[in-house]
């Protein structure tokens, strides 16, 4: 004799899950990042010229950004750093004279690129303030010039709210575009008054673990080509009264019927 089973469609509907969604940090809300301006053109003497540019031994993130979040790189919820994503120029190679040869002499090694987690200071007085608390290994990017690589992290960095999402440059690498707007700018690790220029290199400063450093330079119409995949923790739930259930099914619209199978599942009693 068939058994006959009583429930109340749809009831999984009233009850909430527990997600989290994957958050891709820095990534613009529209289009894509901007192009790092390697190779760079060789026109002197017009307003076309740009040339070839890459931060070098720094730890930095972007503060603001056209086309993105307040805050892009903030973390907003606990969670985990699963990978990164960085935007490289194309980089001339091939002959002593080549960008890539001259970088890779300048800083006496190639360009490689990793992600740090760094805790600001709350005070007023103290939001210059950063202290590294976690960070990835180091990627090296020499195959990548010209492309988009994304770097999966063995281990996944946990990150607190409050936390910022960095990036850390121990060499060098065309991460970097310029000519943007003024309201676009980035911090950096590197001390008040040696922020480098044209004619005078900065000096190393790239943050490692459990350093507290205060951050002095800032670098206005310029941004930071990577953004971070981030899954924030999922938010606890819990699970409705029968009451409230039942209510929930018949606001909604939910009849009960008859089923002569539910397949694997058990249907559970209403009270």
């Amino acid at each position: 004799m068939k058994r006959l089973l009583i429930a109340v469609a749809l009831l999984a509907l009233a009850v909430p899950f527990a997600t989290a969604r994957v958050v891709s940090l820095g990534e613009p809300t529209e289009g894509f990042l901007p192009a790092s301006p390697c190779p760079g053109k060789d026109l002197e003497g017009t307003e076309n010229d740009t040339s070839c540019v890459s931060p070098y031994e720094v730890t930095g993130y972007q503060d603001t950004a056209e086309n993105t979040k307040s805050n892009p790189y903030l973390i907003r919820r606990d969670g985990k750093i699963t990978a990164f994503t960085v935007k490289l120029g194309k980089v001339t190679s091939g002959d002593p004279s080549a960008q890539k040869e001259f970088f890779d002499g300048r800083f006496d090694a190639p360009a490689a690129v990793q992600i740090s987690i760094v805790r600001r200071g709350k005070k007023r007085s103290r939001r210059n303030d950063h202290r590294v608390v976690a960070e990835s290994g180091i990627f090296p990017v020499d195959d990548y010039f010209g492309s988009s690589p994304t770097f999966v992290l063995d281990k996944p960095l946990n990150v607190k709210r409050g936390n910022i999402v960095a990036l850390t440059i121990p060499t060098w690498a065309p991460v970097l575009a310029t000519r943007q707007p003024r309201t676009d700018f980035w911090r950096s690790s590197r001390p008040k008054g040696d922020c480098g220029s044209e004619v005078r290199n900065a000096p190393s400063s790239v943050q490692e673990r459990k350093d507290l450093t205060t951050w002095g330079c800032n670098y206005r119409t310029e941004r930071l080509l990577y953004t971070a995949t981030y899954v924030p923790e999922n938010r606890p739930t819990k699970p409705l009264a029968p009451s409230d259930a039942q209510s929930s099914a018949t606001a909604s619209g939910n009849r009960t019927r008859e089923l002569g199978s539910l397949g694997g599942g058990a249907p559970a009693p209403l009270r």
